[in-house]
């Protein structure tokens, strides 16, 4: 947000700067609407929310643990012997300490399916947060569900605040295995509808960013993982006989026949990389097979989310299946 006016007629003009990256495959899209009426929802791009600290030690009352990326909160180690012992809970004098994440972070924690969730609070937001990733509004998710768009914004914004601990702690668990932020986390907020930014002539202006889209990514859909029950070749998904890449090749073919061709052809991909190199997807069904590893640790070993591994992991599916039907190469 650079620049807001109020105009003495009522109107107020925003300038908003958007990265590249968001833009990236909306630009056609973002010129289709010059000229037209469009709402517009804002988000800030950090969640504010409070911490209970202890008064006397100054320590936060929750801690967490994150193991493979699951984050578990940690009892305190008096209030664990009281219950152990069946004593009364010894009182604690709380304060709050405001703290603040990037809204994108946990944007990311949400959809990364690990975020906790709460019997209050009963939707599906790992869904409302693909979908507002994917340029839906507020206004039609309420509309599906019979609210009004100021309740579901309420609602987001109150599971936003309460997996924010989780959030931080999943996040600082990400950095020390050395996994970079999806180009998701890296991007700055847009208008939920579109929008622009004005020049004083009233002429819309929109640079196009460089380099192409990679298959697979910035679509905003990222479907469920499995647990690491199945350790076939699988999919990310964790339907097995189901690969979340467009339906149009991988599921014409066979699934364990497409199985089969990738262990014994090992085709490679040089556009599904990561980091300037390409994804030895073969080689990694081996590893998890032979070596009892989830699609999470894959994921954190080649330095991906899980989102991001899955993604390029369904645009591979894809191509593989297109060569085994023998309409692609690779190398």
């Amino acid at each position: 947000m650079k620049k807001v006016d109020l105009k003495a007629d009522g109107d107020v003009n925003i300038l908003l700067v958007v990265s590249g990256e968001e833009l990236r495959g909306k630009i056609e899209w973002l010129h289709e609407m010059i000229g037209d009426k469009v709402t517009a929802s804002l988000d800030s791009a950090v969640v504010n929310y409070n911490i209970e600290i202890n008064a006397r030690t100054e320590k936060p009352i929750k801690t967490y643990r994150v193991d493979n990326g699951v984050v578990s909160e940690v009892k305190p180690e008096g209030e664990q012997l009281a219950m152990d012992l069946g004593l009364p809970a010894e009182k604690i004098e709380i304060k709050q300490q405001p703290a603040e994440i990037e809204l994108a972070i946990i944007e990311e924690f949400i959809q990364s399916g690990l975020a906790p969730t709460f019997e209050d609070l009963d939707y599906d937001f790992v869904a409302f947060s693909l979908r507002l990733a994917g340029g839906e509004t507020y206004m039609k998710i309420a509309s599906e569900l019979g609210i009004s768009s100021g309740k579901i914004v309420e609602k987001i914004d109150e599971y936003r605040k309460r997996v924010a601990p989780s959030a931080a702690a999943w996040h600082e668990w990400m950095q020390s295995q050395g996994v970079a932020p999806s180009a998701a986390a890296e991007a700055a907020p847009v208008t939920e509808d579109g929008g622009s930014a004005e020049g004083e002539d009233g002429d819309i202006v929109i640079e196009e960013a460089d380099g192409p889209v990679q298959d697979g990514e910035g679509d905003g859909f990222v479907p469920e993982w499995e647990s690491g029950a199945d350790q076939g070749t699988g999919d990310p998904s964790g339907e097995p006989g189901q690969d979340p890449a467009d339906p149009t090749d991988a599921e014409e073919v066979d699934k364990d026949e497409l199985d089969a061709f990738i262990l014994k052809e090992r085709p490679i991909f040089p556009e599904i990389e990561h980091q300037g190199q390409p994804i030895p997807f073969p080689d990694l069904i081996e590893k998890r097979a032979k070596e009892d590893k989830t699609w999470l640790e894959i994921a954190v070993s080649q330095g991906m989310t899980k989102g991001q591994f899955q993604g390029k992991f369904s645009a591979y599916k894809k191509l593989a299946a297109k060569k085994m039907k023998g309409g692609g190469g690779a190398a």
